[in-house]
């Protein structure tokens, strides 16, 4: 079976994916409740509880006007949702398998920076809220 090239992983903003990005990567988690009674014989017993996920993703900043920071500053300011695909993208020609996706994200971290005779660069960081789909199955 073929390994899959990371350059083909993107975050997808409203069904686009984000021009120059460079790095990205998802996050999930379930929270756990405590459920030790006395019968528990001195070991702490957890079950599920909350589920919940983060994408972070940086890249480089175009100053053409529709780069990617400007696509995460409307929402932040906003303060609006986005819904969000983290995976492959369609356009790589490849089956859109392994794919995260969730209808509501919001822009919880956002920041640019640039140095002396470098690229100027953006990175953030995206709340998932709702239910968070995996796609496994090759189209």
């Amino acid at each position: 079976m073929p390994k899959i090239n990371g350059t083909a992983y993107l975050l997808q903003v409203g069904g686009t994916a984000l021009p120059d990005q460079t790095e990205g990567s998802i996050s999930l988690s379930m929270e756990t409740r405590d459920i030790t009674t006395k019968s528990s014989a001195g070991f702490r017993e957890l079950a599920e509880s909350t589920r919940s996920g983060s994408i972070s993703v940086s890249g480089l900043v175009d100053d053409g006007g529709s780069d990617a920071l400007s696509t995460l500053m409307t929402s932040y300011a906003a303060r609006t949702s986005v819904s969000v695909i983290f995976g492959l993208d369609a356009a790589s020609g490849t089956d859109p398998e392994h794919n995260f996706t969730c209808s509501t994200a919001y822009v919880t971290s956002l920041e640019a920076s640039g140095a002396t005779e470098d690229n100027v660069t953006y990175s953030a960081t995206l709340e998932l809220s709702g239910a968070i789909v995996i796609d496994t199955t090759a189209e």
